[in-house]
């Protein structure tokens, strides 16, 4: 009820009540996270010419760079926590060394950046969250990868669809398609949204096995999620398969 809580914000001050630092942070938060990041950015702003300020915490910021996130906007994301490094170099130093360690491949030098930022008590953005999952994926230890993924929806950081698929394909290559088939219920499950490319590897994987019950089920989904279809190995070993199989 985002228009309520900024009538209620008007309200207080109105009343003469002055807004503190659990105001913002909780308002910025729920903007964001609901879409509404122009208005999350007017708050921003507000709190930034205010006394009272961020106290030199960094969640009113994680939230604006959850926002951006969760709307696609990586790159507006990726500068917005650039110019963080201001008011806060050392955990946007910390950041941005995971990002290139991730990008290199070099994952268990980012493991370790990653560690140190827990062992000092920090709060991970979910930037980094991404970028480890990824490079957790793309080197093989899914058992991090989805754990990391849990820790992430449980600080509120609900992954885009590349994430869940990078995860799917990951365990699709290991041969765990029950994993990656309880995957894609607990998203479905969760609300999230999914793309082609969470569900073209398992159908791949599940033709390839010749499941094919379990591989219409999958593209049963997709047309009534409205996904779009293309042509894929995966579809086109689907109905080759399925045509052997009922004749």
């Amino acid at each position: 009820m985002l228009d309520l809580a900024l009538d209620l914000l008007n309200e207080m001050k109105t009343d003469g009540i002055n807004w503190n630092f659990v105001t913002y942070d909780t308002l910025i938060k729920g903007l964001c996270s609901g879409g509404r990041m122009e208005d999350g950015f007017k708050i921003l702003e507000i709190m930034e010419e205010s006394k009272e300020g961020s106290r030199g915490r960094l969640s009113p910021y994680d939230s604006v760079l959850y926002g951006l996130y969760k709307e696609d906007h990586l790159d507006e994301a990726l500068t917005f926590m650039t110019q963080m490094g201001k008011l806060f170099p050392r955990a946007v130093d910390r950041s941005l060394k995971i990002l290139s360690l991730c990008e290199e491949g070099a994952i268990e030098d980012a493991k370790k950046v990653f560690g140190q930022i827990l062992g000092e008590g920090g709060v991970p953005n979910v930037l980094v969250y991404d970028h480890l999952i990824h490079g957790f994926c793309e080197g093989g230890y899914m058992r991090e990868a989805f754990e990391l993924m849990n820790e992430m929806v449980g600080r509120g950081y609900y992954p885009l669809a590349p994430t869940f698929n990078a995860l799917i394909s990951g365990f699709c290559r290991q041969g765990k398609v029950s994993s990656a088939l309880k995957l894609i219920d607990d998203v479905v499950v969760r609300g999230c949204k999914l793309d082609i490319g969470s569900y073209n590897p398992l159908v791949d994987a599940l033709c390839r096995k010749g499941d094919f019950q379990k591989a219409f089920g999958l593209f049963s989904q997709m047309l009534e999620k409205d996904i779009l279809l293309i042509y894929h190995h995966g579809i086109h070993c689907f109905l080759v398969g399925s045509k052997k199989h009922h004749g």
